[in-house]
């Protein structure tokens, strides 16, 4: 950072003839860099390793899928099958109160007021379906399949999130070393800028010059601050990513490991016996050919067991019975045979069974176009790998073009033009280079997904 500092603070020492606003527009782009540097360096170093492990305990949309699969295992249980009884407890109280007059032929008119009678009731009432053409049975199936799905989408989902960080965090160190890379050509263009200043002065170079060094130095210096937003952008992005405050600064690990090659086949095979959203449609299929059980289980008898216990008694104030009381069990047996329902039935098995056809459709086209894009991952990583060892290699002879450039230039021996040509040719070959090690990784990391089998660092 002093480094960088003293030779900022040379470049404005120099050149002593600098106007006001150029002054400012040099202060401005100095005191944002100083700043970012110097609160980069009292930042913790955030690890991928630490960053991986903070997103899968705090990414909000993990905690939505672990909830999801944990509602998924509750219901999976005998009760929600139909299996177990339904067992009720019933209670009633009633009471009356009348005025009555009765009439007879044979005896006299008969006046009663504030006749009061009471009802209680209770009882115990159990309900057991013993057969309902294996219908719970298809129902358990289901819910165990249910839960299988909704445990390998949280799997799934750790993946996605996992590999997003993983992305997010190579790509933010990308974007550093090219904001290294933005600085170091600002400085150069602010070589240039003294140096036709100082041609000018002593009439050895035109204004034209100066104001074209000064052009190049403005754009480069606007890069450099665009870069740093985009840094920030990213930052915020990954802290989203792990769930906590947007706000929150940190470092990072600059060096992106080698990636890793992988042989196609081997890929190919991977993926469809572990990739996660296979493994979804294939129990999606399952799921249909219960549902055909569960429709085809309409075509059968339902065979149900009713038991109660029950006490009710009735009180009256007079009369040859002034109570009245039941005590006792009851049961029963209830068979039902479906004879005709308009052919609902026959419907149902009948879409039952095109809706499997088309999950079945469903998972050989996800299979085809896994493999496909399995294909071009292992191209594209290849491609990249290779344009990494070149483009690595060309960023160097740039960089030593551009060093030897603003050399010959303070002498004299190059042009304005072949100086600011020489600074883009270096630009743009660190710009591939960076852009060849994301893309690398990046196509590794999805590979690994696409086999089910993401390696954490």
């Amino acid at each position: 950072m002093f480094q960088l500092k003293n030779q900022m603070l040379f470049t404005m020492m120099r050149n002593r003839t600098m106007k006001p606003h150029q002054f400012k527009l040099v202060l401005t782009i100095l005191l944002t860099t100083l700043i970012v540097i110097s609160h980069a360096q009292s930042l913790d170093t955030l690890k991928i390793s630490e960053a991986i492990q903070i997103g899968l305990e705090n990414n909000f949309a993990l905690r939505i899928a672990r909830n999801e699969e944990q509602i998924a295992r509750n219901n999976n249980t005998l009760g929600a099958a139909g299996f177990l009884p339904k067992i009720d407890i019933n209670t009633a109280a009633s009471g009356s109160n009348y005025d009555i007059h009765q009439e007879s032929s044979s005896q006299p008119v008969s006046e009663t007021q504030n006749y009061n009678t009471s009802n209680l009731s209770g009882g115990v009432q159990l309900s057991w379906t013993l057969f309902d053409g294996f219908a719970m049975f298809a129902n358990k199936q289901r819910l165990s399949t249910l839960e299988e799905i909704n445990s390998v989408t949280y799997q799934l989902k750790v993946e996605d999130v996992a590999s997003e960080i993983i992305i997010s965090y190579y790509t933010l160190s990308v974007e550093k070393q090219l904001l290294d890379i933005y600085k170091e050509i600002m400085h150069l263009s602010a070589d240039r800028l003294n140096i036709a200043r100082e041609k000018a002065a002593i009439g050895t170079s035109y204004q034209l010059a100066v104001m074209q060094a000064e052009v190049d130095y403005r754009s480069d210096s606007a890069q450099v601050l665009r870069q740093i937003n985009r840094i920030k952008d990213l930052t915020i992005t990954i802290n989203k990513l792990l769930g906590r405050n947007p706000t929150i600064q940190f470092e990072i690990e600059r060096k992106i490991p080698d990636v890793m090659l992988f042989d196609q086949d081997s890929v190919i095979e991977a993926l469809k016996n572990k990739n996660k959203e296979l493994l979804i449609s294939r129990l999606n299929i399952h799921l249909k050919e219960i549902a055909m059980k569960e429709a085809q289980a309409l075509r059968y008898p339902r065979l149900t067991l009713s038991s109660a216990y029950n006490i009710a008694q009735t009180s009256t104030p007079e009369g040859s019975t002034t109570l009245y009381r039941n005590i006792g069990p009851s049961y029963g047996i209830t068979l039902g045979i479906p004879l005709f329902d308009g052919f609902n039935v026959k419907t149902n098995i009948s879409n039952a069974r095109i809706y499997l056809e088309n999950q079945q459709f469903s998972l050989q086209s996800m299979e085809n176009d896994l493999t496909a894009e399995a294909v071009r991952l292992t191209n594209s990583l290849l491609l990249a790998n290779n344009l990494v060892e070149i483009e690595k290699k060309s960023a160097q002879l740039a960089k030593q073009n551009s060093d030897i450039s603003i050399e010959k230039y303070r002498v004299g021996l190059i042009s304005d033009l072949e100086l600011r040509d020489a600074q883009i040719r270096y630009l743009n070959a660190e710009f591939r280079y960076q852009n060849a090690l994301i893309q690398a990784k990046s196509a590794e990391v999805a590979i690994q997904v696409l086999m089910g089998s993401l390696k954490m660092p």
